[in-house]
């Protein structure tokens, strides 16, 4: 299972959603700023529908004098633009690495079209969003929940408010909590479950999910009581410095988790405070979301800085056909971060492969090539010369090793080595270099064992969410990204 994204709209924004392995950044380092907001509105005919448009610069250089254009807005459309803003930009300023800006727009169906458009486009780029005429039906929305800065073995109460801002009432509701590994979702009530429970493919730390029988209302707000609350910690050995990514959804549960929900019979119950309801609403099977973007709200959790003594591991062959398996141990005390948060700086192994070895395979998680600096993805796994750089894309846990195979013929004897990188966490570089010692004296050698990440899916309600990995974000994929560099 690929990890969280570290802030998962960063990362959307600078690696465009689901990406591929993170790759270097470029020489001169430039600003990177988006704009993150729905590629499609559902609005209730009658009403307006507020949505958030969030302007994040995911560089690692001041972004000057950004500005956000509105434009081509179809003639049976109503967008209301923040206060401060004009009648098609809005003046966004200078924005910092790794800062954002949120505007808060208001979308009005005033025609006859079942769907219209407008463009939002910062720089030379742009994208379009489609307003669609609804009839009505349900529409949770969640209310942002700010990012937190946390130590090790510290956890923070998270401020789950919800509003059905429909016209349908939903009869049973999961709140769902996911996190990166690193982070631990509580929620130790008998109407609570680590997903690991629902989904067996998970990790044991991907987060929790709660289910909710009391009727949410047409107009109506409920939040989970801070007395009762849905928490997130730090674990112990989670490394840094990194910003963990994070995320709680509103969204339904499908009877299978319904019933595994019921088998928790201790414990007390998990319920969620009224602060307003509507009355005179007709019971039913809770319908699809018209709007399902804003049923979730990311936020990351930033830790300080830690020790990862992380040391190389060589190998030795002694037959005419050789299988080299190399890489990385992560000594602790602490885990092996996948990388920082500007992007700029992986884990790496590289791999000088001793020149008697004619290779056949190469790992999936290598690329090739002698720059230090840039790798071309497209080419990872793939034979070209003796010298390559291997990626542990989800850092190392404590005493975790992680290998990377390479297969090939012998033609005499000859000296490779192991170098790694462990970044500013690896503190001993002693034992950052290994040998590769192959001779061709005879004997077997073994076959190239298949290597990558396999992907973990959890089926809650319909909602399909892909727990992506460093430089990748689950739910992206449903949104345009505006990127201007």
């Amino acid at each position: 299972m690929r990890r969280l994204a570290l802030p998962a709209a960063l990362a959307a924004v600078a690696l465009g959603g689901l990406a591929a392995p993170a790759q270097a950044a470029p020489e001169v380092p430039e600003p990177t700023v988006g704009v993150i907001l729905p590629e499609q509105i559902a609005v209730i005919e009658g009403r307006t529908k507020t949505i958030r448009a969030e302007v994040i610069n995911a560089g690692s250089t001041v972004a000057k004098n950004v500005v956000v254009n509105f434009g081509n807005v179809d003639k049976s459309l109503e967008l209301s633009l923040p206060a401060g803003c004009d009648a098609t930009s809005c003046q966004v300023g200078d924005l910092a690495p790794r800062a954002t800006k949120v505007l808060t727009l208001k979308v009005g169906v005033t025609g006859d079209k079942l769907a219209a458009t407008f463009e939002v486009a910062t720089g030379a780029f742009e994208t379009e969003v489609t307003v669609v005429r609804s009839a009505g039906g349900v529409d949770l929305e969640i209310e942002p929940i700010a990012s937190l800065n946390l130590n090790r073995g510290q956890s923070a109460k998270l401020p789950v408010v919800v509003h059905n801002a429909g016209t349908e009432a939903v009869d049973s509701v999961g709140i769902v909590v996911l996190n990166e590994q690193g982070l631990t979702a509580l929620g130790d009530y008998r109407n609570c479950l680590n997903l690991a429970d629902i989904d067996d493919e998970l990790g044991e730390e991907t987060g929790v999910v709660c289910k909710f029988d009391e009727t949410f209302e047409p107009g109506a707000t409920f939040e989970v009581p801070a007395a009762s609350p849905l928490s997130i910690k730090v674990n112990k050995d989670a490394g840094g410095p990194y910003t963990y990514g994070a995320a709680v959804l509103a969204i339904g549960v499908n009877d299978s988790d319904a019933a595994l929900l019921a088998k928790k019979k201790s414990g007390k119950l998990l319920t969620l405070d009224a602060l307003r309801k509507k009355s005179d609403v007709t019971d039913g099977d809770a319908p699809e979301d018209i709007n399902e973007e804003d049923n979730s709200a990311f936020f990351g959790v930033t830790v300080g800085k830690s020790v990862a003594d992380v040391s190389a591991l060589g190998a030795t062959a002694d037959s005419e056909d050789v299988t080299l398996e190399v890489g990385l141990r992560n000594n602790g005390p602490t885990t092996l971060i996948s990388g920082n948060d500007d992007f700029t700086w992986f884990p790496s192994v590289r791999v000088a492969v001793p020149a008697n070895v004619e290779l056949t395979d190469v790992d999936v998680n290598c690329v090739p090539g002698t720059d230090l600096t840039e790798w071309d993805f497209d080419t990872a796994g793939t034979v070209d010369g003796h010298v390559y750089t291997c990626f542990p894309e989800l850092g190392a846990a404590v005493g975790e090793t992680i290998k990377f195979a390479f297969a090939g013929t012998a033609t005499g004897s000859g000296k490779g080595s192991v170098v790694v990188d462990g970044g500013v966490q690896d503190t001993n570089a002693a034992n950052d270099k290994a040998e590769i010692v192959v001779t061709a004296s005879g004997g077997q050698g073994g076959g190239l064992p298949v290597t990558g990440a396999p992907a973990g899916w959890v089926a809650l309600g319909g909602a399909v969410l892909l727990l992506a990995g460093a430089g990748a974000a689950f739910l992206f994929r449903r949104r345009r990204i505006v990127t201007t560099l």
